[in-house]
């Protein structure tokens, strides 16, 4: 029997449940899952590890799998997302407690330590780049990158909603109904509210001869697509080794949204809160959370900086000089 078969057992076993036992977890959950474990069981047979049935897994592979990971510069919270799909997995195939903490599958500690604050500018405007300047190059490598990239950079999503969103549904005039590809399975509505965002969307809709349709082109699944659509951003200089990302694009947009309520810069851009008053910076907070996709304000932190903390900062260096 192939690890294939033997996967997909335990997947048709096991998957629907949560990890902690109860109801069942979403289909959005269950597809991550199954999407992860099957890249896993295949970059262990890149490595030189055939196992030819998944119930041999054991720790050493989680190593094998960990520090390579950590070698492709993966984000800490991908790498631990990873770790913790896997451990689940041993609990499924009887090794409880097999999997430990994610800081013992890497060679640094530090490559999977989560950071809810950001102290790095991750927009394409930090870098001193915009997307308007690569589109023209994109579109000739394949025009559904960078529709999706465009869907990124209006409405602040991520890759896997931008490539499954359906345009005429999620079309709602003034809001788009963001209900496809979201993590965790939550649903969301993203306001539309400048020309931008609706001449985006307009010629999403061109892409499709039916309107039940999403803008992954018919002849791919998601999995082959995320795999190709990665392969073009490398292409043509999206990376993290060129600086900027295609989720840098989702920085963009809540950095906007943020300056547009508030009338300032955001923190990480260097951005005074003095002149803001608190109920402003509490509505600014939570309006990217939810265009985000996030339940807690303080996720905000992520994408534009912690306002209290950078402004303490800039105050202790004026005072310093």
């Amino acid at each position: 029997m192939s690890w294939i078969k033997t996967l997909n057992a335990v997947l048709k076993a096991h998957n629907k449940a949560a990890a902690s036992g109860g109801k069942a977890v979403s289909f959005a959950t269950q597809d991550a899952r199954r999407e992860i474990l099957e890249q896993g069981f295949k970059e262990l047979r890149a490595l030189g590890y055939k196992l030819p049935d998944v119930h041999g897994f054991k720790e050493r592979h989680m190593t094998a799998l960990g520090n390579m990971w950590e070698e492709k510069k993966l984000s800490p919270s991908t790498i631990q997302n990873r770790i913790s799909i896997f451990r689940v997995f041993a609990e499924w195939i009887g090794k409880m407690g097999m999997i430990r903490g994610s800081e013992n599958y890497v060679q640094n500690p530090k490559s999977v330590e989560r950071h809810l604050v950001t102290n790095i500018d991750k927009t394409w405007s930090g870098q001193q780049q915009t997307l308007a300047e690569k589109l023209e190059l994109i579109q000739k490598h394949d025009r559904y990158v960078a529709i999706q990239l465009e869907l990124q950079r209006a409405f602040g999503l991520r890759m896997k909603e931008a490539a499954l969103l359906k345009p005429y549904m999620a079309d709602k005039e003034n809001y788009l109904a963001v209900n496809w590809g979201t993590k965790g399975g939550r649903d969301r509505v993203v306001p539309i509210q400048n020309n931008y965002q609706r001449d985006v969307l307009r010629r999403a809709k061109l892409f499709l001869e039916n309107p039940n349709s999403s803008i992954t082109p018919p002849n791919f699944n998601f999995i082959q697509w995320k795999n190709h659509y990665y392969y073009v951003c490398r292409q043509v200089g999206i990376s993290r080794k060129d600086g900027i990302t295609s989720h840098g694009l989702r920085h963009e947009r809540l950095n906007e949204i943020y300056q547009e309520i508030t009338g300032q810069e955001s923190p990480i851009k260097g951005g005074s809160t003095r002149a803001i008053l608190a109920q402003v910076q509490n509505i600014a907070m939570q309006e990217i959370a939810e265009v985000a996709g996030h339940s807690r304000q303080s996720i905000s932190s992520a994408y534009i900086g912690n306002p209290i903390t950078l402004s303490q900062k800039l105050s202790q260096k004026l005072i310093d000089k």
